[in-house]
């Protein structure tokens, strides 16, 4: 029994240390964009997704039961003010910080005034969108 306590208490203390991945959700409408993410943070020790939405309604109703520590959130949804809203809806939730992309560079200030921690270009290296998630991620100690 002292065993199992013991192996219980490393396993719910290592939860919280930095090997812990950065759950991610991602919003995109393009089902292509949320598979060519999902299969390339496959490869990403730090990082898992944990759910992918096409549309606002969706994504809120599974960051909540998902509780992604990141959202990757498409602004231009089929309805632009519903990706402003999404963003501005996640970016209060707690301990998930949002990184809006798109491919209109010009949303950048409106989005970050929404909430987002971070704006990317969908255009942009692959690299340079796994960096911006990692930046926002909240730590996990």
């Amino acid at each position: 029994m002292a065993g199992d306590l013991s192996t219980l208490v490393r396993t719910s203390l290592a939860s919280f240390g930095p090997e812990r991945p950065i759950r991610l959700l991602v919003v995109d409408d393009d089902a292509r964009v949320r598979a060519a993410i999902g299969q390339t943070i496959a490869g990403e020790a730090d990082l898992v997704m944990v759910a992918d939405a096409s549309d606002a309604p969706t994504a809120l109703v599974l960051a909540e039961g998902t509780n992604p520590s990141v959202a990757l959130v498409d602004v231009l949804l089929p309805d632009d003010t519903t990706g402003l809203a999404l963003v501005r809806a996640l970016g209060q939730s707690p301990g998930c910080a949002v990184v809006a992309m798109s491919i209109r560079g010009g949303l950048r200030l409106a989005v970050l005034a929404a909430g987002a921690v971070a704006f990317v270009e969908k255009g942009s290296d692959v690299d340079a969108i796994l960096d911006a998630v990692r930046a926002a991620a909240p730590t996990h100690h």
